[in-house]
C-alpha cells in the first residue's frame, strides 16, 4: 500500500520542482506494456511505441531573497525527522529548500502541497492528515526519502527518484535524461553541502542567503 502511494509522490515530483529558472514541458506517455512515462522529451524523441497522453506546459520561477529566520525556522523539526528516519538533516533541509523555498503553504501546479510537496493521496498513506502542517509534512517527506534510501544506494538516484519517479530511475539506470531532474539533483546536492555546514556549526540569525 505504501509503495502504491509513493508512486503518486514520485509523479508529483516530476512536475512540482520549485526553484528552476524555467522548465520544459512535461509529456505523459503510455508504453506498449502499459508503463506510464513522464519526460521532457517530445514524441519524435520517445518513439512511436509510446502513446502521448497529455502535455503539461513548463513554468518559470523567479528567485527571491531568503532570510535566515525563514530558512532556519524548521530546524528542530528537521532534526526530529532526521533522527526518526535516519536521514541526514542537511539532505532534508536541501529538499525543502528546492521543493518549496520553506513555504509551508506552497502548492504546485499539480496539487503537491507543503514544505516537501506531498500529493494529497500520498500524504494520506504517509499518515499526514494536514500537509500544510510543517511537522507532519517534514516527517512524511522524510519517511519517503528513507524509503528511497532503501531502494537506491547512490544519492543521485535517490534525488532523481524523488523528482522523476523510482520507475524512471530504474528505466534509465540512473538519473533520467530530463533537464529538470538533472537540474534538481545538482541543486539539492549543492544545497546539502551548504546545510551540512549549517547543522555542524550554526549560522547567524541576520544572514540573508540567495534562494538560487
Amino acid at each position: 500500500m505504501l509503495k502504491r502511494a509513493l508512486l503518486a509522490l514520485l509523479v508529483s515530483g516530476t512536475v512540482g520542482f520549485t526553484g528552476s529558472v524555467c522548465a520544459s514541458d512535461i509529456y505523459k506517455y503510455r508504453a506498449a506494456d502499459g508503463t506510464i512515462l513522464f519526460t521532457d522529451q517530445p514524441q519524435e524523441r520517445v518513439g512511436s511505441d509510446h502513446t502521448l497522453l497529455s502535455v503539461r506546459k513548463g513554468w518559470t520561477y523567479t528567485a527571491r531573497a531568503l532570510t535566515a529566520k525563514e530558512r532556519d525556522r524548521y530546524d528542530s523539526m528537521i532534526s526530529l525527522a532526521a533522527t526518526r528516519y535516519d536521514v541526514e538533516p542537511a539532505l532534508i533541509k536541501a529538499v525543502i529548500h528546492a521543493e518549496s523555498l520553506f513555504d509551508p503553504k506552497a502548492v504546485s501546479r499539480v496539487g503537491a502541497q507543503g514544505l516537501m510537496q506531498l500529493m494529497p493521496e500520498t500524504a494520506t498513506y504517509l499518515n499526514v492528515s494536514n500537509p500544510f502542517d510543517a511537522r507532519q509534512n517534514i516527517l512524511g517527506g522524510t519517511q519517503f526519502i528513507a524509503y528511497l534510501k532503501g531502494k537506491f544506494s547512490r544519492l543521485d538516484d535517490i534525488l532523481a527518484a524523488y523528482n522523476a519517479g523510482e520507475g524512471n530511475v530504474r528505466r534509465y539506470g540512473g538519473i533520467p535524461p530530463f533537464k529538470e531532474t538533472q537540474a534538481y539533483v545538482r541543486k539539492v546536492k549543492q544545497l546539502k553541502q551548504r546545510y551540512a555546514g549549517h547543522f555542524a556549526s550554526g549560522m547567524g540569525e541576520e544572514e540573508v542567503v540567495a534562494a538560487r
